[in-house]
């Protein structure tokens, strides 16, 4: 026991060098700021191009679904950054970031006047139920999502195509999730086709408005008329579509044959909805979606410069130029700890549940195991509210579906995920308590 135990000790210790070396000494962190350098066009690049489309594609979730823009992530995500104080750098702070609201994010009414014409707004309106409120809401004119299901929809759908651009990956995700939370599954279906066909215009067909000049290609001409555009896009099973659209908003809210399901779609104008021109005369701001992206994008270019600074905050001269008194990298070892207790603790169980499987495929078990932990306890990421917000069997069944389509056993996932149920939320609550616990510190919030 004491030989595991000083191994254990030992490639921690390493660990921590690595991670001071690499992110937290001045080598590291002027290494990291060579490399913004290197990156900077391509990552300007990129957000100019990907800030839209989820912008876009969350956007018709809201007016759909009734959510608040507020509610509704990425929509809501924006920072604003300054220099510490001289009393704030002094204890290591390198830049200080806040999570912001952007104007164009608000309550749906004043989304819908701000950005929608007044003869559009009456329909949508009139047929979107309020959000209730527990103890303020008048039963029969207000509906109750459930916590899950509105995560789910809020910003669950939208990670997915963040973080799986490749479809299979995005499918497996997708569908455990739906038949985990018992979501209508044609509902579920035209949320994914929607979004879908919004990312996929914005680079094959040309919208005014939306479509990128040197990026977009020229829409192919509908077979009906020469006014429409064929937009091509992969919808939730794989199968290669294309839809005949007329505007931007008419992928987002309009209803497209073999597309949109029922009751959750609007039939469309032959022209946009959308207000243009410029803001009201006077108006201190522009509180329009259009508006909004571009400060997000000018908003991104103005910060990236600071990713390193962000990287290596919260280390003093002191800390940075010893790892030993670098209380990042103690709090990382910690971490790194609990996670080397949870790899140990399931290879213990897999020793009894399948003793004769073989190294890949019980270190897929032990990766299937920290990712569950990782999802319940994200603190950076947006979209994982909905792993936050299941019910454990919500949980267990997503999870289960989820790497039983990867290949593994989904009864020895059972049986982990039942052994470390009664431990999970306490240890995610830990973790999460630990990583936060530098900044509380050291800035007080």
């Amino acid at each position: 026991m004491s030989g595991v135990l000083n191994k254990l000790i030992a490639d921690i210790s390493a660990q921590k060098a690595k991670y001071h070396a690499k992110i937290l000494s001045p080598d590291g962190e002027w290494s990291l700021f060579m490399r913004d350098f290197q990156t900077y066009n391509l990552a300007i690049d990129i957000s100019r191009l990907l800030i839209p489309e989820f912008y876009f594609a969350s956007m018709s979730n809201s007016v759909l679904f009734g959510f608040d823009p507020t509610d509704i992530e990425p929509f809501n995500l924006e920072f604003s950054w300054r220099f510490p104080t001289v009393d704030e750098w002094e204890r290591g702070i390198n830049v200080v970031i806040e999570r912001t609201v952007s104007p164009a994010a608000t309550d749906l009414r004043t989304f819908l006047s701000n950005n929608v014409q007044p003869a559009d707004q009456k329909p949508i309106i009139s047929t979107t139920l309020s959000k209730g409120i527990y103890g303020a809401s008048k039963y029969g004119s207000s509906y109750y999502d459930p916590a899950a299901v509105a995560e789910f929809l809020r910003n669950a759908i939208t990670l997915m195509f963040k973080e799986h651009p490749d479809f299979p990956q995005r499918k497996v995700k997708f569908m455990s999730l739906v038949n985990a939370l018992n979501v209508n599954e044609d509902v579920a279906r035209s949320v994914h086709d929607r979004m879908s066909m919004i990312m996929s215009a914005h680079t094959e067909c040309f919208i005014t408005d939306f479509g990128m000049l040197d990026a977009t290609n020229l829409c192919q001409e509908a077979t009906h008329s020469e006014t429409y555009g064929v937009v091509p896009f992969i919808d939730a099973d794989g199968n290669y579509r294309e839809a005949e659209v007329l505007t931007l908003d008419d992928m987002q809210f309009g209803c497209i044959l073999d597309v949109t399901a029922l009751d959750y779609c609007y039939l469309m104008p032959d022209r946009s909805i959308y207000v243009s021109g410029a803001p009201a005369l006077g108006a201190a701001i522009d509180p329009s979606v259009w508006q909004g992206i571009d400060d997000k994008v000018t908003s991104f270019r103005g910060r990236y410069m600071l990713t390193s600074a962000a990287l290596s905050n919260y280390n003093r001269g002191d800390e940075a130029a010893d790892h030993t008194r670098s209380e990042r990298t103690n709090v990382w070892g910690e971490l790194m700890a609990g996670r080397y207790n949870i790899e140990r603790m399931v290879q213990n169980a897999l020793s009894q549940l399948a003793p004769d499987l073989d190294p890949v495929m019980a270190r897929a078990y032990v990766s299937a195991v920290l990712q569950l932990i990782g999802y319940r306890g994200k603190r950076h990421e947006w979209g994982f509210g909905t792993f936050k917000a299941m019910s454990l069997d919500e949980l267990k069944d997503w999870w289960v579906q989820y790497w039983g389509a990867q290949g593994l056993d989904a009864n020895i996932l059972g049986q982990l995920f039942d052994r470390l149920a009664p431990y999970l939320d306490a240890y995610v609550k830990k973790k999460v308590e630990l990583g936060a616990s530098v900044r509380l510190k050291r800035l007080g919030r």
